[in-house]
């Protein structure tokens, strides 16, 4: 009550206020903002029964799309919407990082909806906020103390999916080739009594380490700088998890991205991988080239293309080579 009064001027109970739902740190807050006077008899005193709860898979609503709220999921669609529903007009796009403003809230009778904006600054730097609004999807425990690069903002495993794979990949020992900063490798040390984390950049090596601490699973990861490729045929292992880097963000421009823009070479890279286990499974993005997935496959074997989903949009792909293909 003190913060609305030295912040507004005003008392919290005061007929000013218009009640709106807001992000703020993984959880949604009732947020009071001054209403101009013209708009005073458009206030509805008790929105905030069924306000918004706004994590951060939300943050990637469409217009039209299904959201969560108290009384569970509701309906957007344009032609059935009504008085006091609750709209989604406008999200971040993956293709726009720098789409940061989403428009939320109860639909009125002029047929307008509140504005939402997080209050929460973008600490990393521009073209960022779109990660930064996700981070709670990437790490659940993200203010517990993880730390990112610019870099992994990007390119990090959202949780749900690297919890899923990881499921899949249980196992004794398991070899993460291309760890980053540990997404994968925290979820895979969950299922797996071992996980080898292998990465060429020392940065992206530390960044995993403590990670990994505040997951309180160091102690069953090993982590090793160095070339994934050189140092392959000296490990040994039940299954063989890469998420090789993909080139940046730019590949959702692409309409179908080719496994020609992986860092290293694909075909050196399961070569590679293969001198460790024929249990593979290799994480891609949503618009990969099917064609050139299968081309992958050796004579006589199999592979599974898994599409992984969240909020009912494909995020990513995940191929899974030899015993880990589902039966």
């Amino acid at each position: 009550k003190q913060w609305y009064q030295r912040r507004y001027g005003v008392s919290e109970g005061s007929p000013k206020y218009q009640i709106k739902s807001c992000f703020v740190e993984n959880h949604s807050t009732p947020l009071r903002v001054p209403v101009p006077k013209k708009k005073r008899k458009r206030v509805i005193e008790d929105r905030p029964k069924q306000h918004v709860f706004f994590d951060s898979e939300e943050s990637e609503g469409e217009e039209g799309s299904v959201i969560e709220t108290e009384q569970g999921p509701v309906s957007q669609e344009k032609e059935k919407e009504e008085e006091g529903d609750v709209v989604v007009v406008s999200a971040g796009e993956e293709d726009r990082p720098n789409k940061d403003v989403i428009v939320v809230g109860k639909k009125g009778k002029n047929g307008t909806v509140p504005t939402c904006e997080s209050p929460v600054k973008n600490p990393i730097g521009p073209g960022y906020n779109k990660y930064w609004s996700q981070r709670y999807r990437l790490f659940s425990l993200f203010d517990e103390g993880i730390k990112l690069d610019q870099e992994s903002w990007h390119s990090v495993t959202p949780e749900r999916i690297a919890e899923h794979i990881s499921y899949r990949l249980g196992c004794d020992v398991a070899v993460d080739g291309f760890c980053g900063a540990g997404g994968n490798a925290i979820q895979l040390a969950m299922t797996c009594h071992r996980v080898i984390a292998v990465d060429i950049d020392p940065v992206k090596i530390e960044l995993a380490r403590n990670n990994a601490t505040v997951y309180g699973v160091e102690d069953r990861i090993e982590f090793i700088v160095g070339d994934f490729l050189k140092i392959a045929p000296s490990l040994r292992a039940d299954v063989v998890f890469l998420s090789p880097p993909w080139g940046g963000p730019e590949y959702l421009r692409e309409d179908v991205y080719s496994l020609s823009n992986l860092t290293p070479d694909c075909d050196k890279m399961m070569a590679a991988a293969r001198q460790i286990s024929e249990n593979i499974a290799l994480f891609l993005p949503r618009n990969v080239s099917v064609d050139e997935v299968i081309e992958l496959v050796e004579p006589g074997k199999k592979v599974e293309v898994e599409q992984n989903f969240l909020n009912r949009r494909v995020k990513t792909v995940t191929v899974y080579f030899g015993e880990l293909i589902s039966e």
